[in-house]
């Protein structure tokens, strides 16, 4: 179906989950409150963890280690630093052609998960594009940097990258947990997954220690159970992409009421450079080798953290119409989708979340 407003979507906090919000609530001996606390240096994004717990110091442990968890992961599928005895993602780009490199599980898994996409068909999200998108954060980079001097780069590099874009020449092995590149100018880049898997890789602790939670690595939001303060499920804004365009500011312009789900939004409205008055965001058609520009936003709801983060990315260099037949296809999943011609799309499910379509009975 489609809705009617020119605005859309970034999954973030909305202004009445405020990070320094204290809500105490109830009377008795057991009462907790919601605690919240934010970190800068994992993932190049900003973490947030919100949850009620029944003291201050029992809220900074469950956060404490959760952040040492999401470090270890952030160290492991960095692609850019390398670290003593650590055979993660760069140390993988820059050996794996040369021999089999056995690799911490945590990598193993998150790799043959995206096989596995691959092998079924879904092949829009490729981790293997690493050539190609090595060659877009280059000058991405440069163009933030120096945005006077900025510039495209040669369509000649970009499709002489791409011809060592095969999937199927990232050799597993999982008896042994190794991989290997049988094309030695491969390389992967697993920038559209790894917070997604972070994620649901955090889950069993925090169901454990503080069930009722909240945590958001950027885009990438988990809600756990209701929370405690009387409320059937967590509130989670939605941001409009073009601001500018619609009045200036920082605009919400819904709310989506959920727990136990995930919601992942890919948009071309945050990492992103400008040459010659035009974006050029990070999200490469993977056919045309640059920026798809079928979308402003997709957004995804489901229980794994790890599919929406693929599907986000997935469904936006799709078609509207080929996204919304494979959303449809697949159980416990519904999307929404912003169009270039400011018209939004949103799949038959959707309306059980999205304040705005449960206000008017899930139609449009």
């Amino acid at each position: 179906m489609k809705l009617k407003s020119a605005s859309f979507f970034c999954i973030l906090l909305a202004a009445l989950l405020a990070v320094s919000a204290l809500v105490p609530f109830g009377l008795s001996e057991s009462a907790y409150t919601k605690f919240s606390r934010r970190a800068l240096d994992i993932f190049d994004t900003e973490i947030t963890l919100m949850g009620y717990a029944r003291t201050q110091e029992e809220f900074d442990r469950v956060f404490d280690d959760t952040m040492a968890m999401l470090r270890r992961f952030d160290q492991v599928f960095d692609a850019y630093n390398a670290y003593e005895d650590l055979s993660n993602l760069y140390y993988v780009n820059r050996h794996a052609a040369e021999a089999p490199v056995e690799i911490p599980e945590e990598l193993f898994s998150l790799i043959s998960w995206c096989k596995e996409q691959w092998n079924n068909g879904l092949r829009s999200t490729n981790i293997a594009m690493g050539a190609v998108l090595s060659i877009w954060h280059e000058y991405r980079e440069a163009g933030m940097a120096h945005p006077e001097a900025a510039q495209l780069p040669p369509v000649e590099a970009l499709q002489a990258a791409s011809a060592h874009t095969d999937f199927d020449q990232v050799i597993l092995d999982a008896e042994k947990q190794t991989v290997f590149f049988a094309d030695p100018q491969i390389t992967l880049d697993i920038g559209a997954v790894a917070k997604g898997w972070a994620a649901d890789a955090v889950l069993p602790y925090l169901r454990e220690h503080m069930p009722s939670f909240l945590i958001s690595l950027g885009g990438n939001v988990y809600a756990g159970e209701a929370p405690l303060d009387g409320r059937a499920n967590w509130a989670i804004g939605v941001e409009d992409p073009r601001p500018d365009e619609n009045g200036g500011g920082l605009m919400y312009r819904d709310i989506v009421d959920l727990h136990s789900l995930t919601v992942v939004t890919s948009g071309d409205y945050h990492r992103f450079y400008v040459v010659d008055g035009q974006r050029y965001h990070h999200i490469i058609d993977p056919e045309t080798l640059f920026p798809s520009t079928k979308m402003l936003s997709v957004t995804i709801i489901c229980e794994s953290s790890t599919l929406a983060d693929f599907l986000s990315t997935t469904l936006f260099v799709l078609s509207a119409e080929e996204g919304l037949k494979l959303i449809e296809s697949m159980e416990g999943v519904e999307a929404l989708w912003m169009l270039p011609d400011g018209t939004e799309q949103a799949s038959s499910g959707m309306g059980q979340y999205l304040r705005s379509l449960k206000n008017a009975g899930g139609k449009v």
